[in-house]
């Protein structure tokens, strides 16, 4: 993967932990199940990364450590359903601007 910064689109900077937090508040989130689901694997990895962190100043490389450390012995089931939920996430803030 490329280190490449995300660039923050709105003028205000915005926290990993506040952006999780407007993720699983979002309708994306609305179905409980879904929410515990996300929930669990983006409270780790911003745990891992420092939910005071800007989003903005998180690389890609930073993130593929993170899923690594994290999950990275784990089974493929677990990897690929995590890695998702990452992804879902940072597409959602993509999509939203934040």
């Amino acid at each position: 993967m490329s280190a490449r910064n995300v660039t923050a689109i709105r003028g205000k900077p915005i926290t990993l932990q506040a952006a999780a937090d407007a993720f699983l508040s979002s309708p994306h989130c609305e179905n409980p199940n879904t929410r515990r689901a996300y929930a669990t694997v983006i409270d780790k990895l911003t745990a891992q990364l420092d939910p005071a962190r800007q989003l903005a100043d998180v690389d890609d490389s930073e993130l593929s450590t993170a899923l690594h450390e994290l999950w990275g012995e784990a089974a493929p089931s677990t990897w690929n359903r995590n890695r998702a939920a990452a992804g879902s996430w940072l597409s959602w803030c993509h999509t939203v601007k934040r």
